[in-house]
């Protein structure tokens, strides 16, 4: 039955239509703001997303009011191109970037002009000066001229002012140099800030664009990768990229995980193993069979989280965003009342060298009042971390919880799959009956060697690294939930858990003869006798002890592992690693444990598989799922995913949130002090003779170069090393990747 509301509800959705594409030239949070605020102000549009970082922007219209040609023509009123879809375009080509070739031809006519400066008569000057002027500052002017029609105040508008300024004054040459030195700056500063977006452009760059599908399994047809869908089948020659996410059909080879995972070491794939997209296939003819679409892939997924980690912003970066919206308004007003108070008000009689002066230092303070490098003080840096922190194979959500883990004083940790490797590992055989060992490893190897579950495997490595024998079974079954059972030579023999014993001898788990309560036991019968007693455990990763003595030496106070396993496995393993436990939890009591640990400190992290211990990362400060790449209820549950298997990920995390909460503190300080010194230097050049005479008619153009765009410039810079310095906390283990690469190499 279709009610009015569904008709409503329906009616709305039809002519609510979306926008996507990037806009080309914005360099700051000022550009976002004048495209946003304009397109805010249009009719017709209910909402504006755009991301700085990567350029991306999304525009929710109704589709009977506007168009999107009128949408498009609004942005390039702004100041800014729209294209659907980014195409990279070479930055040192004039053709292609005008404010380039604007750029160097006013630097020519005012290095012409500053060269002629004591040759030729002061009024021929102006046939260099006012080119320099007006050419080099074309894009500026266009920009100011966007601002104004969108009726916002941005660096552009205020250097225009400064520019009429000095020219009002007659200080043509400092005009000029306003000019090519502003346009330079802001040259640099779209050139800084498209190699922080090629950071994140390179992770698209990892897939190729087309592919080799196989059709009918004999021919190959190269078509875009935006075509293949779920079931086909792709050929890789070796060398290749893997083009999306898939699972081996055919062939064996090593493929070099790194771009996606983070592992150094090449991994060796099988049929039946998953691959991902933006590996590289080493040295095999492999086909796989896709099995996510291509707007789904392990890359695409990291490409968006990295993309949408801008809006997940930290408080420190919200709190900057709202000083800057303070900031502006205060320092222009501070500019009138410079002017107007001593120039005018206090200048009586009126003289005009007064208030020229008063009205030069206005144009300073003016120049100074544009927040673009305290605004990007935070966002380029968390990006910048992001991007870097994802080719290590850790995917972080949003600046804020790198903010959060810079401050985390307790780490809860699971175990199995987290502190160890998840595999299990048989560690001691106990023979009964007067049985030997060997005899024992003979009959259960070659009865598990016709079961996948975890437990065989564990059972059948043994069997092979002790080199035994496989015996002839007969009448082989799988009992679901408790074990296997098989005959041989008249005999009946079983291998299962408590269960399997209970329903076979009729002994309860409580009459069991176990001399210890490991995490598994299976039991070996003969007919209705128990004849041996097979321990199993999962081991501890080689790098765990070396892992949570790096995360001490990060200031975490606690660490504690949080294990449904039994006491003594769990007491066993804390003691080995020093650190305090809680076994036999259930999920809900995990979720318990993380709560307790937040009543004594501040910031509490939990690290899991992602998905049993999800309750628990949920109500933790940070949430990080361990060691399940490419999994998609991993990357949506956690707030951080390392993606790799490799638990040295995790002191990396750390410390890298530690060195960008350092390189924002150092932005913020380097931003606000550098403005902050130019706004003393104005009252100091107008009080002291002797700063007067040291600045002399620069001080303006000094305040371009150093104030504005120089701060910007030196923020960016500094934001860019962020993670560049490679981290390796052992060398041992560094080592050891080397000697298995080599021997890989050699197997290959």
């Amino acid at each position: 039955m279709i009610t009015l509301n569904n008709f409503s509800n329906y009616f709305l959705v039809n002519i609510m239509s979306e926008l996507r594409g990037v806009v080309k030239g914005m360099d700051c949070a000022n550009c976002v703001a004048k495209v946003t605020k304009s397109l805010q102000r249009t009719p017709g549009i209910q909402d504006v997303n755009i991301n700085l970082i990567s350029t991306k922007i999304i525009v929710s219209y109704e589709n009977e009011e506007i168009s999107e040609k009128d949408i498009i023509k609004t942005i390039k009123q702004t100041g800014y191109t729209f294209d659907y879809s980014y195409q990279r375009t070479s930055f040192f080509n004039v053709k292609q970037n005008k404010n380039l070739l604007f750029a160097i031809i006013g630097t020519i006519f005012l290095i012409l002009a500053l060269g002629l400066d004591r040759i030729l008569p002061t009024y021929f000057e102006l046939f260099f000066f006012v080119p320099a002027i007006i050419i080099g500052g074309i894009p500026v002017y266009l920009k100011a001229f966007a601002s104004l029609r969108a009726k916002t105040i941005d660096i552009d508008l205020l250097m225009v002012i400064a520019i009429i300024g000095a020219m009002i004054l007659q200080e043509w040459p400092e005009a000029a140099e306003i000019v090519v030195l502003f346009s330079v700056a802001e040259l640099l500063e779209a050139y800084s800030m498209d190699r922080a977006r090629q950071s994140i452009r390179s992770l698209m760059d990892l897939t190729p664009p087309t592919a080799n599908k196989l059709i009918k399994g004999r021919k190959h047809e190269v078509v875009p990768i935006e075509e293949l869908i779920v079931g086909d089948r792709v050929s890789i020659k070796p060398g290749g990229r893997i083009p999306i996410d898939g699972k081996l059909d055919w062939g064996k080879t090593y493929v070099d995980q790194s771009p996606i995972t983070g592992e150094s070491i090449p991994v060796m794939k099988e049929v039946g193993d998953k691959v991902f997209s933006g590996s590289v296939n080493i040295d095999g003819y492999i086909i796989i069979r896709v099995t996510s679409m291509p707007d789904e892939s392990t890359v695409a997924r990291i490409t968006k989280l990295i993309e949408e980690a801008e809006n997940l912003k930290s408080k420190r970066e919200q709190f900057i965003q709202r000083f800057a919206k303070i900031y502006t308004p205060v320092m222009i007003s501070i500019a009138f009342l410079i002017v107007f108070i001593p120039g005018i008000i206090l200048n009586i009689p009126f003289e005009l060298a007064i208030f020229n002066e008063w009205f030069y230092n206005s144009l300073v303070v003016l120049v100074i009042s544009c927040p673009c490098a305290l605004v990007l003080s935070t966002p380029i840096t968390v990006v910048t971390a992001i991007t870097r922190a994802s080719k290590r194979g850790v995917l972080v959500k949003g600046g804020k919880y790198l903010e959060i883990l810079s401050s985390v004083e307790a780490v809860a940790m699971d175990k199995t799959g987290t502190l160890s490797t998840g595999k299990l590992k048989v560690y001691k055989i106990e023979a009964l009956r007067n049985r030997k060992e060997r005899e024992i490893i003979e009959l259960a190897f070659s009865l598990e060697s016709h079961s996948e579950h975890k437990i065989a495997e564990a059972i059948i490595e043994h069997g092979k690294a002790n080199n035994v024998r496989q015996l002839g079974f007969k009448d082989i079954k799988i009992l679901p939930g408790k074990g296997i059972k098989g005959s041989r030579k008249g005999k009946s023999y079983h291998i299962g858990n408590e269960l399997l014993v209970e329903e076979v001898i009729g002994l309860e788990s409580s009459d069991l003869d176990c001399d210890e309560s490991e995490s598994i036991v299976s039991y070996v019968m003969e007919e209705q006798e128990i004849i041996a007693h097979i321990h199993m455990s999962d081991e501890l990763r080689e790098e765990t002890k070396e892992v949570v003595d790096e995360l001490r030496n990060n200031n975490v106070k606690n660490l504690v592992m949080l294990t449904g396993d039994n006491e003594a496995v769990a007491s066993k393993i804390a003691d080995e690693l020093g650190i305090s436990y809680e076994a036999e939890l259930l999920p809900e009591q995990k979720v318990e444990s993380v709560k307790k640990l937040k009543e004594n400190y501040d910031t509490v992290a939990m690290v899991g598989d992602g998905i049993n211990d999800a309750p628990a990362m949920v109500f933790s400060d940070v949430g990080i799922a361990m060691g399940i790449s490419g999994t998609a209820i991993a990357i949506e549950s956690a707030d951080i995913v390392l993606s790799s298997d490799n638990l040295f990920s995790l002191p990396y995390l750390f410390n890298l949130s530690r060195q960008t909460k350092r390189t924002i503190q150092v932005n913020v300080f380097l931003s606000l002090f550098i403005k902050f010194s130019f706004f003393v230097l104005v009252f100091l050049s107008v009080a002291l003779p002797a700063v007067a005479s040291l600045v002399g008619d620069s001080l303006l153009w000094l305040a371009v170069l150093f104030g504005d765009m120089g701060a910007s410039l030196l923020v960016i810079l500094n934001a860019m090393r962020v993670g560049r310095k490679k981290f390796d906390i052992s060398k041992n283990k560094q080592k050891t990747n080397l000697i298995s690469t080599s021997a890989q190499s050699k197997v290959a």
